[in-house]
């Protein structure tokens, strides 16, 4: 399906010809207002969808380098026209298997859809617990990706139902949904494809081979080197069959590019994941080797660090009571000097001091580790305890945080997610701030990696809720203001309001979980007043003051987070997100007051709440005095406690001032008077017990 020459219809034009007649002169003002409520309740409730993150459509890859897979038309009734134009439906749904290049494929089909370059093409993450095709954008003239590719359960009937009705939408709004997912997520079972909206595509994997030889030919340099693949006197011969994931055959091609020639045989072992280098490194029984080993594996984990840092590390390794490394005689005077250490273990020892395992073995640092891990699982809890040490405040490894985070992220997607999740939970039980911030290194990229990040978000979620280890609760709350934050605000909010609300069974709560809710609501905070995110975040909180999405006893601990977040005491309201939400400008700025005028109100009417709610209103009023807030938007936000006050009294005070007879008049003007004057009263006292 393409949108060439499809134009949207004139505004104007459409009304007339439905009939709908507008007396201009006279209803302009409410068509002006009315319009702009519509702008603003859109706005709003588009603040729910899922956040679309751009895709720069000039990176897409196309002809010549793009190989497309094997593709036959899914579902219990497939439909035999469909490959002849994929998206000739609004949605369609691209299945394969893990490692199929799905997300290439379908960023492809849009790219080429979208014949209009100047639309834009978005991917969306699932920023949800449960999959919700309520919450998938659908703007005019645009492209989306939804990626599933990470989710392991199958999506259920009310989705598939939603989904639909979505496809509908789509088709009026010349939208086009592309869903990445494995067959057993897709779950065609549930689905009648007899009558759905909804294409569904099935792809094999394209030619690993081809992949390799179009990278290579597309090189204007080494286009020749393609002939490589298939020449029995090159190396690289034979390496591929076809029916590798599609990466291999982008690896090989960048092997063979960087390769000194036909016969390079280490940069094939490098292809291979350095077997041979491996089993010379670790396979030989030479009495010398425990000390080469230790200083490959301090440098695999501390790759491009200062050699004093490298040396020292491998050293306290083989001070480990298993290793039973002999001390050496002489100390920094005994034994070989660095460089000399570090050729003999066949690392880069360059001029300035830095030492590399993966300059002249690119990739191998993963290669051993993993190595490590399989073959040598006695020396796991070694490594474990050796990590922790060398991490510590004034430890070897101490400035070298970030490096280990990113280490231990790539042992994850290696090894699997749980060999990095226990280690950090030992490291959390420890109570050391070096290691807090370590774990929390290395969950901010685990938490958004497509493939372990539903894993990993999961355990966040049951960490958040697990009050007998408020360490792991605080490593959850500055986890949610990072990255996952801003790639799966849903998401991060949601591990938040867990965590607010994990001690609601407790009668009494204890110094460690008042520290717990008030970081949380620090990290609330601290989002609300990021530029890109308050909106959404402000609405969050908007909806959790709500009682129908907070009916039970647990969530009212979330409920009040609304004012938790604005009471927390700043001296400056240049410090607090509030000048940000009341100065934001147009539509948007008139939805977020819109939102803080609901949010108040919604406040106001609990009674147990109001005492504290009027203080923090009146600083609010107190800084719109001062010139510190616009006193506008302010007034604007005071003025529903006003309709939030007499709804108090409800259906009694109508009943006495109701009407348009003259005595319920001057009942209405008497009631204004005295509170008028219960007003000055009042600040006339305050003023009085100030002097």
């Amino acid at each position: 399906m393409t949108f060439a020459g499809d134009q949207h219809e004139d505004a104007e034009d459409t009304a007339s010809n439905q009939g709908l007649l507008v007396d201009r002169s006279s209803a302009g003002g409410d068509i002006v207002v009315a319009g702009r409520d519509v702008i603003i309740k859109k706005i709003v409730s588009g603040l729910a969808m899922l956040s679309p993150h751009p895709v720069d459509r000039g990176s897409i890859l196309d002809e010549p380098i793009f190989v497309p897979p094997p593709m036959r038309p899914g579902g219990a009734v497939p439909d035999p026209f469909l490959l002849a134009d994929p998206i000739e439906s609004s949605v369609l749904a691209l299945l394969g298997g893990k490692s199929s290049g799905r997300r290439t494929v379908a960023l492809n089909l849009l790219d080429a859809a979208l014949t209009d370059k100047d639309r834009e093409i978005f991917e969306l993450y699932p920023d949800w617990d449960k999959p919700d095709a309520d919450r998938i954008p659908s703007e005019p003239d645009t492209g989306y990706l939804l990626n599933l590719a990470g989710l392991r359960e199958p999506l259920d009937k009310d989705f598939h139902d939603r989904l639909a009705e979505y496809a509908m939408r789509a088709r009026v709004t010349h939208t086009l949904l592309i869903v990445v997912a494995t067959p057993h997520v897709w779950n065609s079972t549930v689905i009648d494809s007899r009558t759905s909206p909804v294409r569904i595509v099935e792809i094999g994997r394209p030619s690993s081979l081809k992949v390799a030889r179009r990278r290579i030919e597309a090189d204007s340099e080494h286009a020749g080197r393609a002939a490589w693949l298939m020449d029995d006197s090159t190396v690289f011969a034979g390496q591929l069959h076809g029916d590798e994931p599609p990466a291999e055959g982008v690896r090989l091609a960048d092997v063979i590019l960087g390769a000194e020639g036909p016969q390079d045989k280490e940069a094939l072992d490098g292809f291979l994941g350095w077997k041979h280098k491996l089993t010379d490194w670790f396979g030989s029984t030479d009495a010398e080797a425990p000390e080469r080993r230790a200083l490959q594996i301090a440098a695999a984990f501390l790759d491009g660090a200062q050699a004093r840092t490298v040396l020292d590390a491998a050293d306290a390794l083989l001070a480990e009571p298993e290793i039973h490394w002999p001390v050496r005689q002489g100390g920094p005077l005994g034994g070989a000097g660095g460089s000399q250490r570090c050729s003999d273990a066949e690392l880069d020892y360059s001029p300035d001091g830095v030492v590399s395992i993966t300059k002249h073995h690119p990739g191998i640092d993963r290669a051993l580790l993993g190595h490590v891990w399989r073959e040598r699982p006695q020396l796991v809890p070694v490594l474990t305890r050796w990590l922790s040490a060398i991490s510590q405040p004034k430890g070897v490894a101490d400035a070298c945080l970030p490096k280990l985070a990113r280490v231990l992220t790539t042992l994850a997607e290696s090894e699997g997610a749980d060999v990095v999740l226990d280690l950090t939970q030992d490291w959390l039980r420890s109570g050391n701030v070096r290691y807090t911030q370590l774990v929390v290194d290395v969950l901010d990229q685990l938490a958004v990696n497509p493939v372990l990040g539903p894993e990993v978000r999961k355990d966040l979620a049951q960490w958040a809720d697990g009050h007998s280890m408020p360490e792991r609760q605080l490593a959850v709350v500055k986890v949610c203001e990072r990255r996952l934050a801003r790639e799966y605000t849903s998401v991060a909010l949601t591990r938040l309001k867990y965590v607010l609300e994990s001690t609601w069974r407790k009668t009494v709560r204890t110094a460690d979980d008042e520290k717990v809710r008030e970081a949380a609501l620090t990290v609330l905070k601290s989002l609300l007043g990021d530029t890109d995110l308050s909106a959404r975040v402000l609405k969050t909180l908007v909806d959790w003051t709500m009682p129908e999405n907070n009916a039970s006893e647990k969530v009212e601990l979330s409920r009040t987070a609304f004012l938790d977040v604005f009471a927390l005491g700043d001296t400056e309201f240049s410090k607090t997100p509030v000048p940000l939400l009341l100065t934001t400008e147009a539509e948007h700025g008139e939805a977020v007051r819109e939102l803080l005028r609901d949010g108040w109100q919604a406040t106001w009417h609990r009674s147990e709440l109001r005492e504290r709610a009027a203080e923090v209103l009146g600083r609010w009023c107190d800084a719109a005095e001062a010139g510190e807030l616009p006193g506008d938007a302010v007034e604007e936000i005071v003025a529903v406690i006003f309709s939030a006050q007499a709804d108090v009294m409800g259906g009694e005070l109508d009943r006495l001032i109701a009407g348009t007879a003259p005595f319920r008049a001057r009942l209405r003007t008497r009631l204004f008077h005295v509170v008028r004057e219960t007003a000055a009263r009042r600040a006339a006292s305050s003023a009085h017990r100030a002097a």
